[in-house]
């Protein structure tokens, strides 16, 4: 098994991946900055989010949007099963792992289209996709094979598109600071609600 540090800058997850690798002595852990493992071809689908720790409030706004950008739900049942039914033998969408709360929301049985997006998904490709008439569920393989920038992602958001994956991105753990799990309160919605929590040691002063 292969596990993903990932963290706002590659020095902080170098950083974590050691700690982590301890708590993980059977996996191999790979380092990442959120940057670096969206534009990884072959980035593990496993992950510990690992927030640099250098104060709560940055801490919190990398959790977002790693989750924006990385944890995306699997689409409903009904259409996951549909598009198993259209995919190559052996090349079918594989079981959920837990959703945040506001996941579960969003991927919420009832809708009864979505586009799908297979393969890599870049600039053009999206504002083409935006621009047609079609639905505003997006389906893709995985998180890690759309390629656009952070501008993109929001006029996308604005736009009415929900992203879903047919692999999705699993969270492992959060690796924190004691000051961002007493702060669990912001960030509790955003995660699964079984997630392990790591606490780093203090920095020290």
């Amino acid at each position: 098994m292969t596990i993903a540090c990932v963290a706002p800058g590659r020095r902080s997850a170098l950083s974590a991946a050691d700690t982590v690798a301890a708590s993980l002595p059977k996996a191999r852990v790979e380092a990442f900055s959120l940057a670096g493992y969206l534009a990884a071809a072959h980035a593990p689908d496993r992950i510990v989010l690992c927030p640099a720790g250098l104060s709560t409030a940055a801490d919190l706004r990398f959790l977002g949007l790693a989750v924006e950008r990385l944890l995306w739900p699997a689409p409903p049942r009904g259409l996951r099963a549909a598009i198993g039914g259209i995919r190559p033998h052996g090349d079918r969408p594989r079981r959920a792992p837990a959703q945040s709360r506001r996941d579960a929301g969003r991927a919420a049985p009832g809708r009864a289209s979505a586009l799908l997006l297979e393969g890599r998904v870049g600039p053009s490709r999206a504002l083409s996709a935006l621009a047609a008439s079609g639905p505003r569920d997006w389906i893709v393989e995985s998180a890690r094979h759309v390629r656009i920038p952070a501008r993109l992602h929001r006029t996308l958001a604005q736009g009415g598109i929900r992203w879903s994956a047919l692999e999705p991105i699993e969270l492992v753990a959060l690796y924190a600071t004691p000051a961002l799990a007493r702060a669990r309160g912001k960030w509790k919605a955003l995660l699964p609600a079984r997630t392990r929590v790591w606490i780093a040691a203090p920095r020290p002063a």
